[in-house]
C-alpha cells in the first residue's frame, strides 16, 4: 500500500510505502525506512528496497512492536514521533517536542547519518579504554574490542535521546576486532559512518535522562540477567596455582582465618602444565585443551567435590578461544572451523560464528560441568568483534543441556551488546599495577555499564608486578563497590590474597571484604532492579544531579549505589582525596553508618587517612539493607537483616530474595519486600509479596536509625509479610 504525503516538508511530496512496522521513502541513491521498535524508532537505510532490520546479535531477539499511525509524513507511536523531511528526519517526543534531526547519505560502499550537535550536547555510553577513562562523556568513538578496551556503537545524549548503529553481521570486518560503525562530532553535527556496506540501521530512542537512556537501551538490546548470588562474593584468582598442595593450603587459609570468600579461579594451570603462547600454528601433539593438569588436579572430580562441599567454594577455570593440540587443530582446519584472520596465536582461533563449531565446543567442553566446574573465565577472544558473544552462546548451550535451570555465569575480557542477556559479565582486562590504572576504574565501571553490560569486575591490584601495598588496599576498596569483587595477578608476583601483606594491610583488607559481604543483600536487590526496571546498579552522579557544576557531567570518581548511597574511595597515593557533595533539594548528607551530618561542599582527605577509611555517604531518606557478617553467601541470612534508615526525607527501597541459583526468578518465584520510610512519623514499614519460601530468607529484622541528634537501634522483630518499626 502507498500513500501520498501532503504535509509541509522540505520536498513537495514524497511517496510513502507502508512496511510492516513503519513507512519507507526513496532518498538519494537508495531508500529510508522509519519503523517503530520496542524502544523508539529505527531509521533503516539501504541501496535497494530491502530496508528490513539488519540481522544482529546486539538486539533483543523477541522485539515487541507497538501500534503506530501515519499522518502526512510523520509516524507516531507510544514512544514519540518521527517526521520525514526529504533526505532527512526529525525525532520528537510524545508531546511533539523536538529532540534531534538528521540527514542521511548513501554511496557505493558506505552509509552516513548526520545528526544535529547542539553546543551543550554531551555523549555517554560508548565504552572506554586506557586513554579516556577519566571522562564520562566522549566526542567520538571508533567501535572495537581489545584487552582493556571496549567500544560499542551507542551513546546517550543529554539532548534527550539514545542512539545505536547497526550493520548486517558478516565475517571479515577489517580489522576483525572492529565493527564498521563509528561516530564523531564537529561544531554542528554528530557524524555516524557505516563503512563497507550499503545497508545500515540507526535506532533512535527518546530519553530525557541518563536513567531513561539506560532503560530505552536495555529495552532494545535486552536486560542483564541476574547472575548467581555467589558471584557477588569475593573471588580469588591468580596465574600460578602451582600444585594440589598449594591450592589446598591457600583455600584452607582463607577458611581457617575466616576470610569471606565464595569462589576461586585458575589460569592455565588447572587444565594444562604449559601455556601455548609460543606454539606454532600447528600446535603441540602433547597439549591438552580439554583435560586436567595432573599437578593441580590429579583427582579432579574428588577435589572439586571437596572444595565445594567442605570448603563451600565454587570454581572457575580459564578458557581460551583457540586450540593448542595438533590433532584437534588438524581436524578443525579440515572442517574449516578456524578463524581466517590474524597471525600467531590467532591462526589457531575457533570461528564461533559457525553453528557446528559452537555445537562441537559445547559437547567437548561439557564434561567439566558434572566434574564440578561452576562457571567460566573466558580470555583473549578479541580477534573478532562478536567472538565473545558467540563463544558464550556455546557455553550457555552446554550448561542448558546439563541443567537448564541453573544460572549461567561467565567472566570475559571484553563484551558486545547482547552478552548481558546471557548472564555473561566482563572484567577490565590485564591492567597495570599503577595508581593511574586504579583511577581509571570508576570510569570503567560507569561507562561500560552505560555501554550495555550489567556486571563489571577487574584485576584488583592490577595484573602486573607491584610492591605497593597501599595501592592494593585502595584497589580492594574500589572493587568492593563494583559489580564483582575479584583479585588477580600474574604468576611472577605475590598473589593479591589478603593474608600475604602483613597485619596492617590484612586489617584493611578484612574491613573491606566484610563490608562487601554486608552489602550483598542491597547489591543483589539492585541487580534485580537492573533486570526488571533497567536501571543500573551503579550510577553516575549525573543521573541524579545533571546540572550540579561540581559533580555533574564528567565526574566519574564518585558514584551511587542505587539512589541514596554515594561512594568515593581514595584514589591517590598517600590517602589524599576530596569528596564533592552534591547539592540536595531536601534533606542532608550523612557520613555512612554515623549520625554525622556533612555541612561542607567538599570533604578533604589527607596523609593521615587510615587504610580502613572508605568515604561513603547516605542521603536523607536512604534505606540500606545490610546482612550480618557471613563467610560465604550460602550462609545467608546468617541472622537478622539490619535496615539502616537516614532521617530527613521519606524514602523507599525494594528488597528482593530468591534461591540465588536458578532462573526461577524469571517465573516470579521470588520474595519482593517494599520498604517505605515516613519521616514525619519516623516509621519504617514493609509489605512483601511473592511465592518464594526457600531456606535463605531473612526471618528477622532490626532497624538502625540515624538522625543529626544521634543513632538508635530497634529491637529484633519477626520479618513477616508486613510490619513496621518506629524510631
Amino acid at each position: 500500500m502507498s500513500i501520498i504525503a501532503v504535509g509541509v516538508s522540505l520536498i513537495a511530496a514524497a511517496v510513502l510505502e507502508r512496511t510492516p512496522h513503519g513507512i519507507r521513502v526513496e532518498v538519494d541513491n537508495g531508500y529510508m525506512e522509519v519503523a517503530v521498535t520496542s524502544a523508539g524508532f529505527r531509521i533503516g537505510l539501504s541501496s535497494d528496497k530491502n530496508t528490513v532490520a539488519c540481522n544482529t546479535t546486539m538486539l533483543e531477539p523477541n522485539m515487541k512492536y507497538p501500534d503506530f499511525q501515519v499522518i502526512n509524513q510523520t509516524i507516531i507511536s507510544e514512544g514519540g514521533r518521527v517526521s520525514i523531511q526529504g533526505n532527512g528526519f526529525s525525532l520528537m517526543d510524545t508531546k511533539s517536542q523536538y529532540i534531534v534531526s538528521g540527514t542521511v547519505s548513501l554511496d557505493s560502499d558506505s552509509v552516513g547519518i548526520s545528526l544535529v550537535n547542539n553546543p551543550n550536547s554531551l555523549y555517554f555510553g560508548s565504552g572506554s579504554g586506557l586513554d579516556d577513562g577519566g571522562m564520562l562523556s566522549a566526542t567520538s568513538s571508533y567501535t572495537y574490542v581489545w584487552n582493556e578496551k571496549v567500544y560499542v556503537p551507542h551513546y546517550w545524549s543529554n539532548s534527550g535521546y539514545s542512539a545505536l548503529g547497526v550493520v548486517p553481521e558478516w565475517r571479515n570486518f577489517n580489522p576483525g576486532n572492529s565493527y564498521p560503525v563509528h561516530w564523531g562530532t564537529d561544531s554542528q553535527s554528530v557524524n555516524w559512518q557505516f563503512s563497507s556496506t550499503q545497508k545500515a540501521d540507526m535506532y533512535l530512542m527518546p530519553a530525557k535522562t541518563m536513567d531513561e537512556g539506560s532503560q530505552q537501551y536495555w529495552t532494545l538490546i535486552g536486560s542483564p540477567l541476574v547472575i548467581p548470588r555467589y558471584a557477588f562474593g569475593f573471588l580469588a584468582c591468580r596465574w600460578g596455582w602451582q600444585d594440589r598442595q598449594y591450592i589446598e593450603s591457600t583455600l584452607n587459609t582463607f577458611r581457617n582465618e575466616s576470610w569471606p570468600i565464595d569462589g576461586w579461579i585458575s589460569d592455565f594451570g588447572w587444565f594444562t602444565d604449559v601455556n601455548d603462547y609460543d606454539f606454532p600454528p600447528t600446535g603441540s601433539p602433547t597439549y591438552q585443551d580439554f583435560g586436567y593438569n595432573n599437578a593441580t588436579f590429579p583427582q579432579p572430580v574428588q577435589q572439586l567435590k571437596t572444595y565445594r562441599e567442605d570448603l563451600n567454594l565454587r570454581f572457575a577455570g580459564i578458557r581460551k578461544p583457540r586450540l593448542g593440540n595438533t590433532a584437534l587443530l588438524q581436524m578443525a582446519k579440515s572442517k574449516g572451523w578456524l578463524d581466517s584472520q590474524g597471525t600467531g596465536d590467532n591462526l589457531r582461533n575457533l570461528n564461533f560464528t559457525k553453528p557446528e563449531v559452537r555445537d562441537w565446543y559445547s559437547q567437548i567442553n561439557s564434561h567439566y560441568l558434572p566434574d564440578g566446574v561452576n562457571f567460566w573465565w573466558n580470555d583473549e577472544a578479541e580477534y573478532e568483534y562478536f567472538a565473545f558473544y558467540n563463544w558464550n552462546t556455546a557455553q550457555v548451550a552446554e550448561l542448558s543441556a546439563y541443567d537448564s535451570n541453573r544460572r549461567f555465569f561467565s567472566l570475559n575480557r571484553a563484551f558486545t551488546p547482547g552478552m548481558q542477556r546471557l548472564g555473561a559479565t566482563v572484567w577490565t582486562g590485564d591492567q597495570q599495577s599503577t595508581w593511574d590504572n586504579l583511577r581509571l576504574h570508576p570510569g570503567y565501571l560507569l561507562k561500560w555499564q552505560q555501554a550495555g553490560i550489567g556486571f563489571i569486575a577487574c584485576d584488583t591490584g592490577g595484573f602486573s608486578a607491584s610492591n605497593d601495598v597501599e595501592l592494593l588496599v585502595r584497589w580492594y576498596q574500589v572493587s568492593a563497590f563494583m559489580s564483582i569483587m575479584r583479585v588477580h595477578s600474574t604468576k611472577a608476583v605475590t598473589p593479591h590474597f589478603p593474608f600475604l601483606y602483613g597485619p596492617d594491610a590484612a586489617a584493611a583488607f578484612r574491613f573491606t571484604m566484610n563490608l562487601r559481604y554486608k552489602f550483598i543483600p542491597m547489591i543483589y536487590s539492585l541487580a534485580h532492579k537492573q533486570h526488571d526496571d533497567k536501571i543500573p546498579i551503579f550510577r553516575a552522579l549525573m543521573a541524579e544531579w545533571p546540572t550540579d557544576p561540581a559533580v555533574g557531567t564528567n565526574f566519574p570518581w564518585q558514584w551511587l549505589v542505587g539512589s541514596h548511597l554515594m561512594v568515593a574511595p581514595i584514589l591517590e597515593q598517600g590517602g589524599w582525596g576530596q569528596v564533592h557533595m552534591p547539592k540536595l533539594e531536601s534533606g542532608v548528607w550523612y557520613q555512612f553508618n554515623t549520625s554525622t551530618v556533612i555541612t561542607v561542599d567538599v570533604v578533604p582527605f589527607g596523609p593521615n587517612t587510615p587504610w580502613e577509611t572508605i568515604p561513603m555517604y547516605a542521603r536523607s531518606g536512604a534505606i540500606i539493607p545490610l546482612a550480618p557478617l557471613v563467610l560465604y553467601t550460602d550462609l545467608l541470612p546468617g541472622g537478622p537483616l539490619e535496615v539502616q534508615v537516614y532521617a530527613g526525607c521519606n524514602g523507599s527501597f525494594t528488597f528482593v530474595e530468591d534461591d540465588g541459583e536458578t532462573y526461577d526468578y524469571l517465573k516470579n518465584i521470588k520474595k519482593t519486600t517494599t520498604f517505605t520510610y515516613n519521616d514525619n512519623t519516623k516509621t519504617l514499614s514493609w509489605n512483601s509479596e511473592g511465592t518464594f519460601t526457600g531456606p535463605n530468607l531473612f526471618t528477622q529484622i532490626k532497624m538502625t536509625f540515624f538522625q543529626s541528634s544521634g543513632r538508635s537501634e530497634s529491637a529484633v522483630v519477626s520479618f513477616g509479610k508486613s510490619g513496621s518499626l518506629k524510631a
